[in-house]
């Protein structure tokens, strides 16, 4: 059973657990993987970690933890995982000035939100489910064109509200459904890589194929995304190398804004780890990034400041050093 539980309610989850242990209570023999590791505690009897293809280690459920298999899959303590370098946070990059986004009906779904975005900073966007949160980096990159207000990069104004134009200022959106949003499913890992940048590599009319193998070698390399072929597709590549797949898109656009919403949901704790390495590798290079998770610890390990938002709005920001779960939580109720 592969990731059986990924789209079911915590009812339908219930339901299924119970059939496998009426399978086990009668002599069935179950495989079953999950990036849910309470689940294999839950249920497991054995578990068994897998990295690189290798196999690590097995042990009996009931004598390990979470840590324990963390541990073994990512091949260093859990504690390390968040792993951000310290870079230096320079003057504003972007602002915005009263981004809305109007609610059929009446209302907002951004409601006026205003913020700054330093270079190489990484600004955590933080609230509950319908906060907003994924609506503003959606008007930002220019996918809700009835979306009003202002926004600068440095001294200029971003003109022109569609997403190929916000890609030609330099704002790119790395998507939260990377399967509807960040890849074409039907086409290779090489081709994936290029989509949004096939401009770069024209001489006239024709595409230049030299150019294009070098750049998806460079991202290939620079991102460390695990492909025996660029040319395999992409639906061959796990979920982790998939994300980092439409990593490498957006940042073959040359952006100076890069926005993660929710980079690290649906992939295992590994490739979180090399996601978090990544974003911090990003930001001291100078990118302004945008990271977006409705994980607290997340958030609190990867930003530089916070801002929560509630119905649309932001309802408090955030130093790092001033920022706890129960005061990201108590925003985010507001």
């Amino acid at each position: 059973m592969d990731e059986p539980t990924s789209a079911l309610s915590a009812a339908e989850v219930e339901v299924l657990f119970r059939v496998i242990n009426e399978l086990k209570s009668r002599g069935v023999s179950i495989v079953y993987i999950s990036h849910k590791l309470d689940e294999l505690l839950q249920i497991g009897d054995y578990v068994t970690v897998l990295r690189d293809g290798k196999l690590v280690e097995t042990a009996r459920a009931a004598g390990i933890s979470v840590t324990w298999i963390i541990e073994k899959m990512v091949g260093k303590n859990p504690a390390a995982l968040f792993s951000r370098t310290e870079h230096h946070v320079g003057d504003v990059l972007m602002k915005v000035q009263d981004l809305t986004l109007p609610r059929p009906g009446g209302g907002y779904v951004v409601d006026h939100v205003s913020f700054e975005l330093h270079a190489g900073e990484i600004l955590g966007l933080y609230g509950l489910m319908g906060a907003g949160r994924s609506d503003v980096v959606d008007c930002l990159a220019g996918a809700r064109p009835e979306a009003s207000g202002k926004i600068w990069l440095g001294d200029l104004p971003v003109l022109g509200a569609a997403v190929p134009e916000r890609i030609r200022n330099g704002i790119v959106l790395v998507p939260e459904d990377r399967q509807r949003e960040g890849l074409v499913q039907t086409m290779s890992v090489h081709d994936n890589i290029l989509l949004a940048s096939l401009k770069s590599y024209l001489t006239g009319f024709f595409l230049v194929p030299k150019k294009e193998k070098e750049a998806v070698k460079d991202m290939v390399k620079r991102l460390s995304i695990r492909v025996a072929n660029v040319n395999q597709p992409i639906t061959s590549l796990s979920g982790g190398n998939q994300q980092k797949c439409v990593v490498a898109k957006a940042l073959l656009t040359a952006p100076r804004v890069l926005m993660l919403d929710e980079p690290t949901r649906g992939i295992d704790v590994g490739a979180k780890s090399e996601i978090f390495e990544i974003t911090s590798r990003l930001a001291e290079q100078g990118y302004g990034v945008i990271f977006i998770s409705t994980e607290l610890k997340e958030v609190l390990a990867m930003s530089d400041r916070i801002l929560v938002m509630s119905k649309g709005a932001i309802t408090g920001e955030f130093s790092r050093e001033g920022a706890t779960e129960e005061k990201l939580v108590a925003a985010s109720a507001i």
